[in-house]
């Protein structure tokens, strides 16, 4: 008991010790968060997805909301800002065995309070899928969620990650490892055909989905199998696009900001493709 106080004491003075240190040396505000954000190459006009934490240790002096506001304000009045907001911390397969129904309105999302904080905020609208719903916000943020409760593969063709792509998206990490690219989904369902396994589970699920009126729906989605989710090897394809200098980088503060094109990602995968590389382990019994 007497070594677990010390332990706890010793934790808390480290902890206050590196608030102290980032306040001093590593903190900053909104501007320079604009300026990192220039660097990266995010720009007035541009369609950006945002893969987020909020850290205080980081160094952003604001709130969550403040840090919203910025990359907002980064992508300007005619940009939009998409963020995932998956209700659930598992895996699509587990969350949707359970057949809860998908409130779109009012089922939290899971991926994080930047993403919860932009659930809740004025203008932001939100798909109807269940298993991956996507958050949106600017002149085309209607036209983003539109139509993906009618997409059997809900990171495939149609969906918000399809028209992502479409427009010449970008996608932003903010303290954040570059392992949860949600788009990484899209480029799975591309290259199924040369899997030697199942992308996706035998069952397609049926699930009731409320929508922003209250009007309920069913909608049937697809989701990934037991196998894909054993064989992900998502290393080697942040390990090829970092050796092709894909993935740009940017510090602010104690804060690490990434940044992909998805045109050029895409592009990339095909390549890997040609050569035989693969982002998943195709042997035979891998993830058993």
């Amino acid at each position: 008991m007497i070594v677990k106080k010390i332990k706890n004491k010793l934790r808390a003075a480290y902890r206050e010790f590196e608030r102290v240190i980032v306040r001093l040396f590593f903190s900053y505000g909104t501007q320079e968060l604009i300026g990192g954000l220039r660097k990266l190459g995010i720009a007035p006009g541009d369609s950006v997805m945002l893969h987020s934490a909020f850290e205080q240790r980081r160094g952003f002096r604001g709130s969550i909301d403040e840090l919203i506001t910025v990359f907002l304000e980064a992508v300007g009045k005619n940009g939009n800002l998409l963020m995932v907001s998956m209700p659930y911390r598992s895996s699509s397969l587990q969350y949707m065995s359970k057949r809860k129904a998908f409130d779109v309105g009012r089922t939290p999302s899971a991926a994080g309070l930047v993403s919860e904080f932009f659930r809740r905020r004025s203008g932001v609208v939100r798909s109807l899928n269940p298993s991956h719903p996507i958050l949106a916000c600017g002149p085309r943020a209607d036209w983003f969620v539109s139509g993906h409760e009618q997409c059997l593969y809900p990171c495939g063709p149609g969906s918000p990650f399809d028209k992502l792509l479409q427009s010449g998206g970008k996608v932003a990490f903010f303290n954040v490892t570059f392992d949860v690219f949600t788009f990484f989904h899209f480029l799975e369902h591309s290259i199924q055909a040369q899997l030697a396994f199942p992308l996706y589970h035998p069952e397609i699920f049926d699930v009731s989905v409320i929508d922003r009126n209250g009007q309920r729906h069913s909608v049937k989605t697809a989701v990934f199998s037991r196998e894909t989710i054993a064989r992900r090897r998502f290393e080697v394809l942040d390990a090829w696009l970092n050796r092709h200098k894909l993935i740009k980088r940017v510090r602010v503060g104690s804060s690490v900001l990434l940044m992909v094109e998805l045109r050029a990602v895409v592009a990339a995968v095909e390549q890997m493709t040609k050569q035989g590389l693969y982002f998943h382990d195709r042997s035979i019994g891998a993830g058993a």
